[in-house]
């Protein structure tokens, strides 16, 4: 009895998994030694064929507790297949106001995602390159040790 209900939970588990959609992109890039200089820009290439979904877009970033800031900001940079491309500007929150860190992890180092774009279509089908580096006043900021980036859709 006991081998059919675990056959049943792994049969569900299974069917759950395949409801949820892959993530259009889900990639992070190290920042070597933790200090993020102003021209490492960080790349993500996608090839779009989707242009009716909507998908939100989240910034990820591990930093550790010493990071000296309450925020980051960066700049997005999206590249279309037309060559055209946009900036914006993201003010990435890392800590409230009473200092305590937003994101989640274990030991020193801590996981961020910041939905920075919600139900977006891409306009055109092709390839679009996005391009994300920060903005803060120094040139080198520090304890910041991953960036990425995370498109999925809005449905999820």
């Amino acid at each position: 009895m006991r081998q059919h209900k675990l056959k049943i939970a792994a049969v569900l588990l299974m069917a759950m998994a395949a409801c949820t959609k892959p993530a259009l992109i889900n990639q992070t890039q190290e920042v070597q030694s933790g200090d993020w200089e102003f021209n490492d820009v960080k790349r993500f290439t996608h090839e779009v064929s989707d242009t009716l979904s909507p998908f939100n877009f989240y910034a990820q970033i591990r930093h550790s507790g010493n990071y000296e800031y309450q925020n980051l900001i960066i700049y997005f940079k999206t590249y279309f297949p037309n060559n055209t491309f946009i900036v914006d500007t993201i003010d990435c929150p890392m800590a409230e106001a009473s200092g305590k860190w937003m994101g989640s992890g274990l030991g020193d180092l801590l996981d961020n995602q910041v939905m920075f774009k919600r139900n977006l279509q891409f306009p055109l089908a092709g390839t679009y390159n996005f391009e994300i580096q920060h903005a803060m006043r120094p040139d080198t900021i520090h304890e910041i040790y991953d960036v990425g980036l995370l498109i999925k859709s809005a449905y999820e």
